[in-house]
């Protein structure tokens, strides 16, 4: 039967469809007319536009070039706000909660929104900022209770309450025909579904926290990915490239094969309508254009015969805040639409299910003016990417599986590998385990460097001053988390060491062994963050890993006293305890 709540709900649910689209649903039922009729037509977007290469630079972690952005991006950091996309629930993963929740890897359990928030404290600290760096999470319906619980139980994880700005995205109506009708959901009610995460532009807008974050100093903003933990890694070193180049958009890319599930960033330019852009061209549309226009043989190798020549997209990008604002306030926002309607037969005239317009946060270059500077940096995808997406289901049959599997592998490996860089002599695994169908020698050894050891190249060189004095072997585990310095440790097993903000720590003449960590299958009860790997990591043993907790502030050492073979931590002009 109708009632009164039932018709109030419709229109409730109409006026909000109505106030949160730009122009409301009749701009929207308007665009949507143009893309569903082009569509049926068969309509290329990308008809008359042909590829090129586009400027960008390319950096090797550790070399000159890296640490001389850094020097710069460590000046630009106190000046950069952080916009996560985070609207997404894990059931891709076989996880039924917000994907921010997992933890990153088993050692020491961090989730990813506590990472990203420690990486931001750790930039705020070390670029000497009284600004607090501001970090805006887009959630939507299914996401924003759960962060919004997850954010208070844990107090923000040691950011201030209003450094953190969630912005909530609605869903837009869904379309029943090629005439762009509305589709009904019962009597009452029209069905909606997310519009993609380009909408962050539009809230970033709509909501003036752009604008705010401008007036208060912010000259950078950097887009990152819910589940990609490698993604900070090279800010430093994007922060200093879009200073020298003066970048309106800097896509932070990796090298990418040829037939690659990526996206490529290319240059394009339409002769007859005179326009150029640098862009991001999804992979199953890179290959019918290059075919098309420059090389009938498509998606190939480039001049290196391995690597494409189009670097690969990984959606994370660091755009100019001034001229982004300006940006914001022509358009609202809008990022260009598209609409890929699943029809029922040849004829193209009825959807097997409705759909929706969709917009993409990477396609922001498209709405710019051609002088407006685009590029990219090309670093290794062991810094910068490795997403964790796929259940081990899908992940087996896929390469890379970006599982949380592989994901936590390279967590510890990108450690590992910025150690090996140093010149630190880290032993590598030989051996492979295989977890739900997926190997990996990855996973040992173990070693976890939180952001407060250092956020990029020159942090981690302070850190380990003396790295031809660091030797660790294939099944060791280390974590450092706080201001430390390793000068000597010789590691056969497992050392946890956790320093209080304000207190210093050195490792001085460090001989550790012991029985270390190591992963068991999960049991029938272990939570959903777990079983998606099919393991846990636990000590061997109750006494075999050293852990030391500095918990007040000042200078301590950690050394090993050879008489009694063990470890000694000793506070300046204190008396020493072990």
């Amino acid at each position: 039967e109708d009632s009164v709540e039932d018709r109030k709900n419709f229109f409730a649910q109409i006026e909000k469809l109505n106030s949160s689209y730009p122009g409301g649903l009749k701009a929207y039922v308007e665009s949507a007319k143009s893309l569903l009729a082009a569509s049926a037509r068969g309509d290329n977007p990308l008809d008359g536009w042909v590829p090129s290469v586009p400027t960008g630079e390319s950096l090797e972690f550790g070399s000159e070039a890296w640490a001389e952005h850094e020097m710069v991006g460590v000046i630009e950091a106190k000046k950069c706000g952080f916009v996560l996309v985070a609207g997404g629930l894990g059931e891709r993963l076989g996880y039924s909660r917000i994907k921010i929740e997992l933890p990153i890897e088993t050692l020491t359990k961090i989730s990813y929104l506590e990472y990203y928030i420690k990486y931001i404290l750790a930039l705020q600290q070390k670029s000497k900022t009284n600004l607090k760096l501001p970090l805006a999470i887009m959630v939507s319906d299914d996401t924003e209770a759960m962060t919004k619980e997850m954010l208070i139980a844990n107090k923000y994880f040691g950011a201030a309450k209003n450094q953190i700005t969630l912005l909530k995205q609605e869903k837009v109506a869904a379309l029943a025909d090629n005439e762009g009708r509305i589709a009904a959901d019962g009597k009452y009610a029209v069905q909606s579904k997310p519009h993609g995460h380009g909408d962050v532009h539009v809230l970033l807008h709509q909501s003036g926290t752009l604008e705010n974050w401008v007036k208060r100093g912010i000259q950078w903003v950097y887009f990152f990915q819910d589940t990609n933990a490698l993604g900070f890694r090279p800010l430093l070193a994007t922060l200093g490239l879009s200073k020298k180049l003066n970048l309106h958009c800097n896509f932070l890319t990796v090298p990418r094969l040829p037939g690659q599930a990526v996206g490529g960033i290319a240059k394009l330019h339409n002769q007859d309508e005179n326009k150029t852009m640098v862009v991001n061209v999804e992979y199953n549309q890179l290959d019918p254009l290059l075919r098309a226009t420059v090389n009938p043989q498509g998606d190939v190798a480039g001049p290196d015969s391995i690597y494409s020549p189009y670097p690969g997209n990984i959606n994370q990008f660091l755009l100019q805040a001034q001229p982004y604002l300006a940006t914001l306030k022509k358009t609202q926002g809008i990022m260009s639409e598209f609409v890929n309607p699943k029809y029922a037969d040849e004829t193209k005239t009825k959807f097997k299910k409705p759909a929706r317009l969709e917009c993409m946060m990477q396609d922001y270059p498209k709405v710019l003016a051609p002088e407006e500077k685009v590029g990219f940096i090309e670093v290794p995808s062991w810094i910068a990417y490795s997403p964790c997406k796929n259940n081990t289901n899908d992940a087996v049959t896929k390469s890379p599986p970006a599982c949380a599997l592989s994901a936590e592998a390279d967590q510890y490996y990108h450690c590992t590998q910025m150690l090996r860089v140093l010149g630190c002599d880290i032993a590598t695994s030989e051996k492979s385990e295989t977890w739900c169908g997926i190997s990996t020698n990855l996973l040992s050894p173990a070693i976890v460097l939180t952001p407060s050891v250092g956020v990029g190249l020159i942090g981690i060189k302070a850190s380990f001053p003396t790295p031809s004095f660091v030797k660790i072997s294939t099944t060791s585990s280390l974590v450092l988390n706080g201001e430390i310095t390793v000068r000597s440790l010789i590691l056969d097993g497992a050392l946890i060491i956790n320093a209080v903000p304000g207190a210093k720590v050195i490792v001085l003449e460090c001989v550790i062994k012991n029985k270390g960590y190591h992963r068991i299958p999960c049991a029938e009860d272990a939570p959903e963050s777990l079983k998606i790997r099919g393991y846990d990591t636990v000590p061997v043993e109750d006494d075999s890993v050293q852990l030391i907790d500095i918990t007040s502030s000042g200078t301590w050492t950690v050394m090993t006293d050879f008489a009694t073979k063990k470890i000694v931590v000793k506070k300046k002009d204190v008396c020493p305890i072990s």
